[in-house]
């Protein structure tokens, strides 16, 4: 059985309907008290990242676990929710909880340009989750992945928001120039899956990819197209981007400022990697933005656990 945390997120609703799709007996660590939409064919439990004895139990309660896939982690930091708390405490938990139910094997997913030494807040407290990781000693592997295009990503929400709240234009900080190389959700969750049986992966960092290195302005084009909305595509300098977080505040899935200011570098990886490491192509976004216009997740339900 899998143990998946994150299971409400972009990625982890994907990755559970894959597991479950190809055979796999999943469990879901489900955040006390939130009501979510939950995949159907898997089991549910109560528990929170920020409680070791609660991923304990999800491991030992009701069959033995014998792969943990870690995919909980946050983007905003609220009163009640800090980075230091759900990303670095959360991560170091579940490694403790499958050291104390000798859970033999933990996957994860961190972003491209998580490090200890960043400069911004969210991606290093993602470096040192994964530094808790590659000191666990057990059989872990870290996907490294670039920007994750899917229902409910980061990347694609924020552009929407923008063009929903802003009339005729769509502001870009950096002069639109980032380069990133989105990954679709599916394939992501794909490689996920393929971590399971790849041995080359065990105790390995993989960096994973899509096909194409993309720029901020190339892939807000094609969200706005993939949308139907037409928008002219202001490209806003990097001295201006203090201004932009103000102006944009208010849009809908705003970035904050620390997050726009982390798009000035490029997050890139190897083209190819994904076919070298897992034997797929993965595919070009352009081709599956089809969520833009509003299909849903068929497999969801709504639940209150």
């Amino acid at each position: 059985m899998i143990l998946v945390t994150g299971a409400t997120g972009c990625v982890g609703r994907v990755v559970v309907d894959r597991l479950v799709s190809s055979g796999h007996q999943v469990k879901c660590l489900w955040h006390w008290n939130h009501e979510h939409a939950a995949p159907r064919r898997v089991t549910i439990t109560g528990g929170d990242v920020r409680n070791t004895a609660s991923i304990v139990e999800a491991l030992s309660d009701g069959g033995t676990c014998d792969t943990v896939i870690h995919l909980g982690s946050l983007r905003h930091e609220t009163r009640n929710d800090t980075f230091a708390d759900v990303n670095e405490q959360g991560t170091r938990n579940v490694v403790e909880a499958c050291k104390q139910s000798n859970t033999p094997r933990l996957i994860t997913v961190m972003p491209l340009g998580g490090e200890t030494r960043s400069a911004f807040p969210m991606l290093r407290s993602m470096g040192k989750a994964e530094e808790s990781v590659k000191a666990s000693g057990i059989n872990w592997t870290v996907l490294k992945s670039a920007a994750v295009v899917g229902e409910g990503d980061w990347l694609t929400s924020w552009i929407m928001g923008m063009s929903k709240g802003l009339p005729f234009v769509l502001p870009l900080p950096h002069d639109g120039r980032t380069k990133l190389q989105p990954i679709w959700v599916g394939d992501l969750a794909a490689c996920v899956e393929r971590c399971l049986s790849t041995r080359s992966t065990f105790r390995q960092i993989v960096p994973v990819g899509g096909p194409q290195s993309l720029t901020l302005a190339e892939i807000a084009q094609a969200t706005m197209n993939a949308s139907k909305r037409k928008r002219r595509v202001v490209k806003v300098s990097s001295r201006f981007t203090e201004q932009l977080s103000r102006f944009v505040t208010r849009c809908q899935h705003a970035l904050d400022l620390s997050e726009l200011e982390s798009l000035s570098y490029n997050r890139t990886t190897e083209i190819g990697g994904v076919h070298r490491t897992f034997g797929f192509v993965p595919a070009k976004i352009t081709t599956r933005l089809s969520f833009l216009s509003g299909a849903g997740d068929s497999f969801l339900t709504p639940v209150r656990y």
